[in-house]
């Protein structure tokens, strides 16, 4: 196979060739004017946060077929790896979701490279109103040493982030423990004080969950715990750039905050996304899929979970703050595989490099994504998705 186009890094034209799965030639063309309809090539889109989606849901035991459908969708956005995120639940629920995706990967090759970790949001997190979001109250609880030993077990080690909220000191032992181990301490779903907030970053967190979401409505205007997290260096922060959960103002302000190095955009979909427009019910609440996807509480203009790719999320942060294409695309590519510790490319890709590409066009300020490549596996190839 042999793809051709520019590194959207570098702007140079390029010719790769791949053979069982592995980039075997990587060759820069002198640039001509014909080549101005080449696309751009990057490393597949990387999604640290997907709950679901086209009504699967990783809070639910899936099947394999049901994970390589969810993979194949999620590649027309551009989506070539992503970490499963299951959310607030019984324990017993929790290790039964873990065990289904760690089978999954064992079964399945192409779901074992576009799978690299999991990540678990909740139980141990704020129970208030808004900063709990539409995590199920009933199965929030305080941090739990013994609990998380039990998760990664069950997961052969596989679980790479979690998400809680500093709540007491029961949590900053959590965080000090599990950090320890190389797992990445997020903070979200919460309403703690700055003091708390800086307190999990000694601990050892590193990362906040979809910062300015997950959060009541209103906070101390000077005293709170969003302040805190962008000031604080140590801290990378994930956001969902949808136009939806951000006015484009605050995600303006946010990155300047962070930078194109610690911002990581995440679409946190969930297992709605992608239906056809109309009225649902999801985790015992009326939801609408509106025209444009994204979803909300049916009746009222309150947002119900996320419904669209990092392709938009991308295009959109071009659109709404001083990221160059590149650097936003960085934010959805090279961040969060150096945050987690997987290797990339930030230039061109070598020689012996796993295949991992997407390949798209942007004009008008959207993406259009042609295909999406991982190892031996096409994922997505427009040309094919429209015959």
């Amino acid at each position: 196979m042999e793809i051709t186009g520019y590194s959207v890094f570098t702007g140079i034209p390029l010719s790769i060739t791949i053979k069982e799965g592995i980039v075997s030639q990587v060759t820069s063309l002198p640039s001509q004017a014909d080549q101005k309809a080449l696309p751009l090539i990057a490393p597949g889109f990387f999604d640290i946060q997907i709950n679901g989606y086209v009504g699967k849901d990783y809070s639910t035991a899936l099947k394999i077929k049901d994970i390589e459908q969810l993979i194949s969708h999620i590649a027309k956005g551009g989506v070539t790896q992503h970490i499963p995120t299951i959310i607030t639940n019984s324990e017993e629920n929790i290790l039964k979701n873990i065990k289904a995706i760690v089978n999954a990967k064992e079964a399945s090759n192409m779901i074992r490279n576009a799978i690299p970790a999991i990540h678990i949001e909740g139980p141990f997190i704020s129970p208030r109103e808004g900063a709990r979001g539409v995590h199920n109250p009933s199965y929030i609880r305080s941090a739990n040493i013994d609990e998380f030993v039990r998760w990664q077990e069950a997961a052969h080690g596989s679980i790479k982030i979690v998400t809680l909220s500093p709540e007491d000191d029961q949590a900053l032992e959590f965080i000090e423990y599990v950090s320890k181990l190389g797992v990445i301490v997020a903070i979200g779903h919460t309403d703690v004080s700055p003091d708390k907030i800086e307190k999990a970053i000694d601990a050892g967190a590193t990362l906040s969950t979809h910062l300015g979401n997950g959060s009541p409505n209103m906070i101390p205007r000077l005293e709170n715990f969003i302040y805190k997290q962008l000031s604080d260096d140590r801290m990378n922060i994930s956001v969902i750039a949808d136009g939806f959960h951000l006015p484009s103002f605050v995600l303006d302000c946010f990155t300047r905050c962070k930078g194109n190095e610690k911002t990581i955009l995440v679409s946190d979909v969930a297992s709605l996304a992608g239906s056809t427009p109309g009225r649902y019910t999801w985790n015992w609440m009326d939801i609408e899929v509106h025209e444009d996807g994204h979803m909300g509480l049916y009746g009222t203009s309150n947002l119900a979970g996320a419904s669209l790719l990092l392709d938009t999320c991308v295009a959109n942060l071009v659109k709404c703050s001083s990221f160059t294409l590149e650097e936003s695309v960085r934010c959805a590519t090279v961040n969060p595989r150096t945050l987690t510790g997987l290797s990339t490319w930030d230039n061109q890709p070598k020689v012996g490099d796993p295949a991992n590409f997407t390949i798209f066009t942007y004009e008008s300020g959207l993406i259009h994504i042609k295909k999406t490549i991982l190892h031996e596996h096409i994922l997505f190839d427009n040309e094919l998705a429209y015959k």
